[in-house]
């Protein structure tokens, strides 16, 4: 211990030490070198109390084994340590060896091979913050328990204004957050995916945890979809309960913020954090504008107790504009989808698919992938709609959508081009994978009857980046010449662009056989049309009829 000499000078220059800085950790740092230089070059750690979670918890530590400081990251006020004594009644206290310590010390000084130990509680403004446990190499120190606890006053002074000032910057910084959030929530509202990832984003600071979720609404299966998530384990996520009886169900029910693994209510139907570790705590706040029921925002924590109110007020907050947002963009989105999806099938249209292949073959020709595209005709729909009339034609088209939607991978893009042609953009898929889809496809939809019109057969041609075409407008352009020539050999097949890397293969030019197909197409099209122009309706065949047979008797 430092000498009777100069003890009053080194305390003074201690004091100063510890009033110099706002910060927590300097705090700590200094309130630890001055209890072991003070104490002899004792073991120090330094604990806060945690009113809520009814323990102590270490902040800063000098000296000891990892296992100790591992036993002393959360000792219970019920513990049998001298933190329990010292939060009951308030002053130092010490233990001179093993055999007379409560069992938890008694641990720890084994452990540490400590000559004594001494308890002193830190007393800020009549309330205990918290208290600091030192392991004496010297059991005369132990006499000193008294000046200890003026040296922990005064650290207890420096801690208590550390904390205020922390909470006070923390609180500061997260209403900047939230005031940024907002603005970029107001400046992105139209996306659905930014206000979504600006959401999550957000919730994870002001929650001060890694994990998150959003959770959107679906009304009509009432049930809940994932809109975005942050920190969850991936193989764990079929044991995220989304339906109306989980933990979103309840919170948008109630309209009400609701927390978990508090004490009250126990978490259920969660996936895991990162590393497969199970959530301790959940916040599930609701997301609902003007009575719209949009969402659930959760936030998790693998700790028991990890939010505090504050930090539900904040996420209370940023709820409200993250509804109001999401409110705006799922308006929007509905909105633009009316225009970029073909009514009659629910499939893109002409505008969204050439959009759609721009955007894939940017990221293709960046990220050096493969992409195809498929052309998809249906063979004989001007004899359907002649022979069964055009509600049977409408079916037939509904039909060969529902069949090209289910054969199809979720990232793949069909669309309706026009009249009876499809679209379809497989990312991520070489020539030959693509003439599989497209022979499965082709399969698939003359596989059984359609109701009232019998099979249904479908041309497809098949065109590839980069083996066929390095563009867009090459790539059509093959893809056209390619379903060209499986109607123009006979219908009802898939037919592969012979162009690019592929040209070597062709029996015959072909740029010949392309076309001489489209003049066979555009000649097929041209006598359909003057057909149906020189026709007579049926409901006034007896135009086309003599005037000497028109309203004419028998035998007059």
């Amino acid at each position: 211990m430092t000498s009777e000499g100069n003890v009053l000078p080194r305390f003074l220059q201690l004091q100063k030490a510890l009033m110099s800085s706002l910060r927590l950790k300097d705090v700590l740092d200094s309130s630890v070198s001055t209890f072991t230089e003070m104490a002899g070059g004792a073991k120090v750690a330094i604990f806060l109390t945690d009113n809520e979670g009814m323990a102590f918890k270490l902040m800063a530590a000098k000296g000891y084994s990892d296992a100790s400081i591992d036993q002393m990251k959360v000792i219970p006020f019920s513990g049998e340590s001298l933190l329990k004594y010292v939060a009951q009644k308030r002053i130092p206290l010490t233990a001179q060896d093993a055999s007379s310590a409560p069992d938890i010390s008694a641990a720890i000084m084994k452990r540490e091979i400590s000559k004594g130990q001494i308890a002193v509680p830190l007393m800020a403004a009549n309330a205990l913050i918290g208290a600091v446990l030192l392991e004496v190499n010297n059991p005369q120190v132990l006499g000193y328990a008294d000046f200890l606890k003026e040296v922990a006053d005064i650290a207890a002074l420096a801690i208590g204004n550390a904390v205020i000032f922390g909470r006070a910057e923390y609180e500061r910084e997260r209403l900047n957050t939230l005031y940024k959030a907002t603005c970029a929530l107001n400046g992105n509202a139209q996306e659905l995916s930014q206000v979504l990832q600006i959401g999550a984003d957000t919730a994870l600071v002001l929650a001060n945890t890694p994990s998150c979720a959003i959770l959107l609404y679906d009304r009509e299966k009432e049930n809940f979809q994932l809109g975005a998530f942050k920190g969850l384990d991936g193989g764990s996520m079929t044991d995220f309960d989304m339906s109306g009886g989980s933990i979103a169900g309840s919170v948008l029910r109630s309209g009400k913020s609701e927390q978990f693994g508090e004490g009250g209510k126990k978490p259920y139907g969660l996936p895991r954090g990162n590393g497969g570790l199970p959530f301790g705590s959940v916040v599930a706040l609701p997301l609902v504008h003007n009575d719209r029921q949009i969402g659930v925002l959760e936030v998790f924590s693998t700790e028991y107790r990890a939010f505090r109110r504050e930090q539900v007020d904040l996420l209370e907050a940023l709820a409200q504009q993250v509804s109001a947002s999401l409110h705006i963009a799922l308006s929007h989105e509905s909105a633009s989808s009316q225009s970029i999806v073909d009514a009659h099938t629910g499939l893109a249209n002409r505008w969204q698919f050439e959009a759609a292949l721009d955007k894939e073959m940017e990221r293709s020709q960046r990220k050096n992938h493969q992409l195809s595209v498929l052309m998809v005709d249906i063979d004989h729909l001007a004899q359907i709609n002649d022979h069964l009339g055009e509600d049977r034609g409408d079916e037939t088209i509904k039909y060969v959508a529902r069949t090209i939607k289910k054969t199809l991978r979720d990232i793949d893009v069909p669309a309706r081009f026009g009249g009876e042609e499809f679209a379809v953009i497989l990312p991520e898929t070489s020539h030959a994978d693509a003439l599989d889809v497209a022979e499965r496809l082709r399969q698939q939809v003359r596989s059984a009857p359609a109701t009232g019109i019998g099979i249904v057969t479908v041309s497809v041609g098949v065109a590839s980046y980069p083996d066929n075409a390095a563009d867009v407008h090459s790539l059509m352009r093959d893809l056209e010449q390619a379903l060209n020539v499986a109607k123009f050999e006979g219908r009802d097949r898939v037919k592969a662009a012979l162009t690019g890397k592929y040209a070597e293969h062709s029996q015959i030019a072909w740029e010949a056989l392309a076309n001489q197909a489209r003049m066979a197409v555009i000649s097929d099209r041209q006598s359909r049309l003057s057909s149906r122009l020189t026709t007579t309706p049926e409901y006034a065949t007896w135009l086309a009829k003599p005037s000497s047979l028109v309203g004419k008797k028998k035998g007059s």
